[in-house]
């Protein structure tokens, strides 16, 4: 029997460097609250100094960016320079500059608004990626804490289906007992993969969809493979195909230890062989 384990919606919108709500959230902070912002200096534009008025306008485009990612921080930079052009510089309501000074606070607001844009960027990617480290150890701790408190082989290899669906946002996860049916590409223990084709998405590699073998070892034994059905549109890091082992290796632990019925019940789990 093949157990189906799918990665749930929100698996795969975590995955994201930034998902399309989060980026549509941005976008709006940044277009529409830069032009809002803009709006509401108008009436201190003649007391206020240009360039205490383009700060202001960089605020809103760090808030974008940390909203939204990169692509939000960008057109948050542009929508703000064009707002700050049209309401705060003469002539008014006009795209023309008169000043020249107002010609390089404009030319300084768009590079600041990029750069920061691209730094809080990679700040909110960065959060992004501890959370996702905690979470992956978090995942070999709850199944190390089975395997320590002695639960039985079966239970533990759903576990393992579970963690190993949800880390890698598996389209499907089985566990199948040596000898093997067929041949798949195989998941090293440094995490890279044999295979001769390999696609770039995002951050990383896709798991390929047509399935990738995780060695399971009981003392230095292959004792079992774990199939994994990747998505060929989510991107995996090499850090999560490493915790990948790690779960492995955990399951193997359970093997060492099984009791004769267990490793029946798992038999029986096992896909039938042809």
């Amino acid at each position: 029997m093949i157990v189906f384990l799918a990665a749930t919606h929100e698996d795969v919108m975590r995955r994201d460097e930034g998902s399309d709500g989060h980026t549509l959230a941005g976008v709006a902070v940044g277009g529409l609250g830069s032009i809002a912002i803009a709006i509401a200096l108008t009436p201190f534009r003649s007391h206020i100094d240009n360039a205490n008025l383009a700060l202001i306008l960089v605020f809103v485009v760090v808030c974008a960016a940390i909203v939204g990612g990169r692509a939000a921080g960008a057109v948050a930079a542009v929508t703000a320079t064009l707002s700050f052009d049209f309401f705060l510089t003469r002539p008014f309501v006009s795209m023309r500059i008169e000043s020249v000074d107002d010609i390089e606070t404009v030319l300084i607001l768009l590079a600041v608004g990029l750069v920061v844009g691209e730094v809080a960027a990679r700040g909110r990617r960065s959060r992004r990626d501890r959370e996702r480290a905690a979470e992956a150890i978090s995942r070999v701790h709850r199944v190390a804490e089975r395997v320590a408190t002695g639960a039985p082989l079966d239970e533990v290899a759903r576990a393992v289906r579970t963690e190993l669906t949800a880390l890698l946002v598996l389209r499907d996860c089985w566990l199948e007992l040596a000898p093997f049916q067929w041949p798949l590409p195989r998941l090293e223990r440094a995490g890279t993969i044999e295979s001769d084709e390999h696609r770039w998405h995002g951050r990383g590699f896709a798991m390929p969809e047509y399935g990738v073998q995780l060695p399971v070892l009981e003392g230095g034994r292959e004792v079992a493979r774990l199939v994994l059905i990747g998505d060929p549109d989510v991107a995996v890091t090499l850090e999560e195909r490493v915790v990948a082992v790690a779960l492995a290796d955990q399951l193997g632990s359970a093997f060492a230890v099984a009791a004769p019925d267990a490793l029946a019940r798992v038999a029986e789990e096992a896909p039938p062989r042809e």
